[in-house]
C-alpha cells in the first residue's frame, strides 16, 4: 500500500518521517483533485496535478504520463504506490536511463558451473548506465552479466505447459487471470486438470522464482519469459475501489502467489501471511493468506524442488551439493555499498580458493531457509553475524542503472521498524549513497539502507 509518488529528486525539504516536501503539499493546499499544480525543486520547477495521498493530504504530484517515461512501455518513477508488495520503488536523480534494453549473454562471461538456472542478465552496469563489461580488476567487474550460470532450457509441449529444464518442473503456460485469494488459489491448482495430469499444485517461492527473468523492466518487459509463459498487465478495473487508486499503476500488480507461508509475524499483527513474486515489477514480499486482496497464481508440477543439501566443510566454507556452489559460512560483520561488496568478494581468499564472488540474485536466493525468520537461514550451517541483516546480490533491478536487488535474511523492514515485505523477501536498494538522504520509499515506508552485508560466493569445481 505505498502511497509517496513524488521523486528523490523533486523533494527539496521532506517533511516529518520522509514524506512529501512541504513546497508539494503547499502547491495544492486551496486546490481541487486532478487540477493542474507546481512548484520549485533544486533542479527547477516542477509541473504535475493534485492528488490525494492519504495522511499527507492533497499533494503535488509530478505528472508521469501514460505515454511517456513513466507508462507502458517505458520505465519512469518507480515511486508509484502498491497493494500487497508492489514496489514504491523511489529513484535518485540522474540513475535512470530512458530505457534499460538488458541483453541475454554477454560473450565475455565467465561460464559458472551453477546448476541454478542463469538470471538472463548479460548487460553490465555502474550506478547511472549500462557499461562494456569490465575486465577482472576493473570497478564493476563481478557483476551478474560477467558470469553465466546453467541454461535457461524451457520446452513449450504445445499443450498449454511449458517443461523448465534446469529445474525438471513442468509449469501451467496460461496467465490465471482471476486474482484468488491464497487458499482458493491453492484449491484451484490441486483441482487443475491439464495435459492429462492432475497432480497440479501452488509452488513454494524457490520454485516460481526459478522461473523469473532480469531483463525485465517494470512497464516494458516482464520479469518472465513471455516467448514461453503467458502474461498480462491488468486493465484499469484491478484499481476499482482501490484506496490508493490515485498513485496506483497496473504495472506493478503482478504479484504472484507461491505455497510457501511466512515464518515471521506479518506487519507485527499475528497473522498468517505467504510470500508472492511479481513479475511485472520483480520482487519477492508476502501478503495475509485472508486478506483482502486476491493475487495470480500459476500452477506447476513435478519433483519437490528448493531444498538444499548442505555440507559442512570445515574451512570457513559451505558446499550445497543440490546447486554445486560453495559458500562463504560467515559474512565478516562489515556493511558496505554495492560497489564495495563487489570488490570484497572479488579480493576474497578464503579456503585456499580466490576466486569467489557476489552472488547474482537467484543464487542468494536459493539459500534462503523459508522455515526460519531472524534470520532466513539455516544457522545449523551458516553464521549470520546480525541477524537483522540484508545481503546485497550482484543483480542490477531493471527499473534502474542506479538500483541492485538485496535478499532480507533479517525482518524486511519499514523505517517504523515494522517487518512489512518478511525474512526472505527480495527488494532493491541504490548501489551507492547516503541513506539519511533518501525517504521511507512507497507508502509501506520501506528501509533504505544501502549499506548491506555479503556472502561470497564460488564454483564448487
Amino acid at each position: 500500500m505505498f502511497a509517496a509518488a513524488v521523486t528523490a529528486a523533486q523533494m527539496p525539504e521532506r517533511g516529518p518521517m520522509g514524506g512529501p516536501p512541504p513546497e508539494a503539499k503547499s502547491a495544492c493546499q486551496s486546490s481541487s483533485e486532478g487540477s493542474q499544480c507546481s512548484f520549485t525543486a533544486p533542479h527547477g520547477r516542477v509541473s504535475g496535478s493534485c492528488r490525494s495521498m492519504g495522511q499527507d493530504g492533497r499533494v503535488c504530484v509530478p505528472e508521469r504520463g501514460r505515454g511517456g517515461p513513466g507508462g507502458p512501455g517505458g520505465t519512469g518513477d518507480q515511486g508509484r504506490p502498491a497493494g500487497p508488495g508492489g514496489s514504491g520503488e523511489m529513484q535518485p536523480r540522474g540513475a535512470r536511463p530512458s530505457a534499460l534494453n538488458i541483453s541475454a549473454t554477454n560473450p565475455t562471461a565467465q561460464a559458472s558451473s551453477s546448476r541454478i538456472a542463469d538470471t538472463m542478465q548479460g548487460s553490465c552496469f555502474d550506478g547511472r548506465g549500462k557499461i562494456d563489461c569490465p575486465a577482472e580488476g576493473e570497478p564493476f567487474y563481478g557483476q551478474d552479466a560477467s558470469f553465466v550460470g546453467g541454461p535457461q532450457a524451457y520446452t513449450d509441449h504445445g499443450n498449454g505447459t511449458v517443461t523448465d529444464h534446469s529445474t525438471g518442473l513442468q509449469w501451467q503456460q496460461e496467465h490465471n487471470r482471476e486474482r484468488l485469494g491464497f487458499y482458493a488459489a491453492k484449491r484451484a491448482c490441486e483441482q487443475l486438470e491439464l495435459a492429462g495430469r492432475d497432480d497440479w499444485r501452488l509452488p513454494n517461492i524457490k520454485s516460481l522464482f526459478s522461473i523469473s527473468d532480469w531483463r525485465g523492466v517494470t512497464g516494458s518487459r516482464f520479469f518472465i519469459n513471455s516467448r514461453y509463459f503467458e502474461l498480462e498487465e491488468p486493465d484499469e478495473s484491478i484499481l476499482t475501489g482501490d484506496r490508493f487508486r490515485s498513485t496506483h499503476r497496473t504495472s506493478m500488480m503482478g504479484q504472484t502467489w507461491s505455497s510457501t507461508i511466512y515464518a515471521g509475524d506479518h506487519w507485527g499483527r499475528n497473522v498468517e501471511a505467504a510470500f508472492f513474486f511479481n513479475f511485472l515489477d520483480g520482487r519477492i514480499k508476502q501478503a495475509p493468506t485472508n486478506g483482502r486482496y486476491g493475487l495470480f497464481y500459476r500452477c506447476v508440477r513435478g519433483e519437490p524442488y528448493g531444498e538444499n543439501l548442505l555440507v559442512d566443510n570445515r574451512n570457513g566454507t559451505i558446499s550445497d551439493r543440490k546447486s554445486g556452489l560453495v559458500w562463504q559460512q560467515s559474512d565478516d560483520g562489515k556493511e558496505r555499498d554495492w560497489p564495495q561488496l563487489l570488490a570484497y568478494c572479488n579480493d576474497l581468499q578464503l579456503a585456499g580458493k580466490d576466486d569467489w564472488r557476489l552472488p547474482n540474485v537467484k543464487a542468494l536466493q536459493s539459500i534462503v531457509d523459508y522455515r526460519n525468520a531472524y534470520p532466513a537461514i539455516d544457522m545449523r550451517f551458516f553464521a549470520q553475524r546480525d541477524s537483522r541483516g540484508w545481503f546485497w546480490s550482484s543483480t542490477t533491478h531493471g527499473d534502474s542503472a542506479g538500483m541492485a536487488n538485496y535478499v532480507c535474511f533479517g525482518a524486511c523492514t519499514s523505517v517504523d521498524g515494522v517487518d512489512t515485505h518478511g525474512a526472505g523477501a527480495q527488494r532493491s536498494d541504490p548501489k551507492t549513497g547516503e541513506p539519511k538522504s533518501w525517504p521511507a520509499m512507497g507508502g509501506q515506508r520501506d528501509e533504505v539502507r544501502i549499506y548491506n552485508y555479503a556472502r561470497c560466493v564460488r564454483d564448487a569445481v
